[in-house]
C-alpha cells in the first residue's frame, strides 16, 4: 500500500512539475497545407478540407468533392501530424459534409504525445448569403513524462458561420472545441475572418483568433492574428501569408504553392518563425483528387 501511494504521489508530482509541455504542443498549428501557406487565415473562405480543420460553414462556399491526404512537421516539439478528409458540397439535398481524421505525434521537453482526432462536418446555406456549418469530432491524447500517463479522451464540436453579402466579399466566425477539452491538441477557441477578391484569382485573407491556454499557470489566453493572399491561375497557385502567433508570443512568415490540374493538385507550405524565443519551422505537403460529379 505505502509503494502503491508513493509511486501515485510521485506520478503526480511529475506532472505538476512539467514546465508547461502541453501548453506548447505543435499540434494548435495545424490548419491544413493551404491555410498554412497564408499564414493560418482562411476562416472566411474555408472551402474543401479548410471546411472541417478550420471553419465547417465554408464548406458549402463553392460546389465540389474532394478528397486529400496531408502530412506536416513542426520542428519545435518534432510534431507529426498526417490527415486525411473526405469533403463533398455536392449534394442535391443542398447540403454540405466532410469525414475526416488525423493522427499526432510530438516530443515536447522529456515527454511524448500520440494522439487521434476524427470527426464530421455539415453545412447548408441559408439563401446564399449565410451559410451554417458543425463539426463533431472524437480526441484521444496520451501523453507520457518519466513515471507518469495522461490519456485524455473527449468529445467536443465546432461551430461556425459565414457571410456572404457580396460575391467578393465574406465575413466568419467561428467557435472550435466548445466543450474545452483542456489540451492545446483541441484548444478552446473563438475566432473571426475576412476574405476579399477584388480581382479574379486573388484572394486576401485577414483572421484573428483568441484561444483559451492549456497547462500554463501563468496565464489563461492567447490570441493571434494572422493574413496572406492565394493567387489561383489554371495550373498553380501561390501563397503568402504571416502573423503573430499568441501561444509561443513568436511573428512568422509562410508561403505555398500548389500545382493544380482538372483532377487533383499537389500542395506545398511552409512557415518560419522569425521572432521569439522558442523560433520553429513548420511544412505541410498534401495531394488533393478532384472527385467528378455527374
Amino acid at each position: 500500500m505505502r509503494s502503491t501511494a508513493t509511486i501515485g504521489a510521485m506520478a503526480s508530482l511529475a506532472f505538476a512539475l512539467w514546465p508547461n509541455a502541453p501548453a506548447y504542443a505543435d499540434g494548435t498549428a495545424l490548419p491544413g497545407t493551404r491555410p498554412l501557406g497564408t499564414g493560418g487565415a482562411m476562416r472566411a473562405a474555408a472551402t474543401g478540407d479548410a471546411g472541417p480543420m478550420l471553419n465547417p460553414s465554408g464548406i458549402m462556399l463553392i460546389r465540389a468533392y474532394t478528397m486529400e491526404a496531408a502530412y506536416q512537421y513542426g520542428s519545435r516539439d518534432s510534431t507529426h501530424d498526417a490527415h486525411v478528409s473526405l469533403v463533398d458540397s455536392t449534394s442535391g439535398f443542398n447540403l454540405g459534409g466532410a469525414l475526416f481524421y488525423t493522427f499526432h505525434s510530438a516530443s515536447p521537453s522529456s515527454a511524448s504525445q500520440s494522439g487521434h482526432l476524427g470527426g464530421v462536418s455539415l453545412s447548408f446555406p441559408l439563401g446564399e448569403v449565410v451559410f451554417l456549418g458543425g463539426t463533431a469530432k472524437y480526441m484521444y491524447l496520451s501523453t507520457e513524462v518519466p513515471g507518469a500517463t495522461d490519456v485524455k479522451k473527449k468529445f467536443t464540436f465546432d461551430a461556425g458561420l459565414t457571410i456572404r453579402p457580396a460575391e467578393f466579399l465574406s465575413l466568419a466566425v467561428v467557435g472550435c472545441n466548445l466543450t474545452n477539452p483542456e489540451t492545446s491538441f483541441a484548444p478552446q477557441s473563438v475566432g473571426g475572418g475576412v476574405s476579399l477578391s477584388l480581382v479574379p484569382g486573388l484572394l486576401f485573407l485577414v483572421d484573428s483568433v483568441l484561444e483559451r491556454v492549456s497547462g500554463d499557470p501563468t496565464r489563461s489566453k492567447a490570441f493571434y492574428v494572422m493574413g496572406g493572399a492565394e493567387y489561383l491561375a489554371k495550373t498553380m497557385a501561390l501563397r503568402l501569408g504571416g502573423g503573430h502567433d499568441g501561444l509561443n508570443q513568436n511573428g512568422y512568415l509562410s508561403g505555398g504553392l500548389s500545382a493544380v490540374s482538372p483532377t487533383g493538385a499537389l500542395d506545398f507550405s511552409m512557415r518560419q518563425d522569425i521572432t521569439g524565443d522558442r523560433k520553429g519551422t513548420f511544412v505541410g505537403v498534401s495531394g488533393r483528387l478532384f472527385v467528378p460529379t455527374y
